[in-house]
């Protein structure tokens, strides 16, 4: 029993310190992934959302800069918006107010699941309209 619940309280703390530093502007720096092995070196790149998602479980790519264009779709509470390129939708993260049916560019991180619990979603660092 007391395995069980020192595995659990590890747990809650790599998730309550992933929590904090996921408010952190320098967090979103693209240096995390600027190895050439990466899946995701091509920081400056538009990525598609079909992509974000063929590498969901590949734990290089997670924490990786993405740049993204296309628009909201949806907002979902306070700081969840639907974002949807053509090639599918995926959910985002800001702290920053994202105008819903506007085509916009994004950039940010992925933000995988942690043990497969939560969703995929994309912390937004910045964005823009299409010029």
């Amino acid at each position: 029993m007391k395995k069980i619940l020192l595995v659990l309280t590890a747990c809650l703390t790599l998730v309550g310190v992933s929590a904090l530093n996921a408010g952190d502007s320098a967090a979103c720096a693209p240096s995390s992934c600027s190895k050439s092995e990466s899946p995701c070196s091509n920081k400056d790149r538009v990525t598609s959302i079909r992509w974000i998602e063929s590498v969901q479980h590949d734990l290089d790519a997670d924490d990786c800069y993405v740049v993204l264009v296309g628009k909201i779709t949806k907002k979902y509470k306070d700081e969840t918006y639907f974002f949807t390129d053509g090639t599918g939708t995926i959910q985002l993260d800001s702290e920053k107010e994202l105008p819903v049916g506007k085509n916009i560019v994004v950039r940010g991180r992925i933000d995988q699941a942690f043990l497969s619990i939560g969703k995929l979603e994309v912390e937004v660092c910045s964005w823009r309209y299409v010029k």
